[in-house]
């Protein structure tokens, strides 16, 4: 993201991407204010802001995308089910890998020492 790498989770569950205050500092962009948001009565806790114009990088591919800001370090970024069907993703966990039709790209994720109960 931004040139820099990050750890993302993939969360199904969200629809939009999340950012954490201090992620979004450390990669220097600016938030626009939670009065500026539109609509957050979405069930995401601490929503303090959003970011539009983020560059994420999938492999070889930079796909723009917007995030919402949220005031928990214990995320970094979460990559949402807007971006997922945006690039028409599928999650393989046999494999081990997140296919993006969108983009032709096929990411590792979930390394053996990362899986959960191991």
């Amino acid at each position: 993201c931004q040139g820099q790498v990050l750890k993302a989770t993939v969360n199904t569950g969200c629809l939009p991407n999340l950012i954490s205050k201090s992620c979004l500092n450390q990669l220097g962009l600016e938030e626009v204010s939670a009065m500026d948001c539109g609509d957050l009565s979405l069930p995401i806790p601490s929503v303090v802001g959003r970011v539009e114009h983020l560059e994420l990088q999938f492999g070889q591919e930079t796909v723009l995308c917007s995030a919402l800001v949220v005031d928990d370090e214990m995320l970094e970024f979460c990559i949402g089910l807007q971006t997922l069907l945006s690039l028409k993703c599928c999650i393989d966990l046999e494999e081990g890998v997140l296919r993006c039709k969108a983009l032709s790209e096929e990411l590792p994720f979930l390394h053996a020492s990362e899986e959960p109960g191991q």
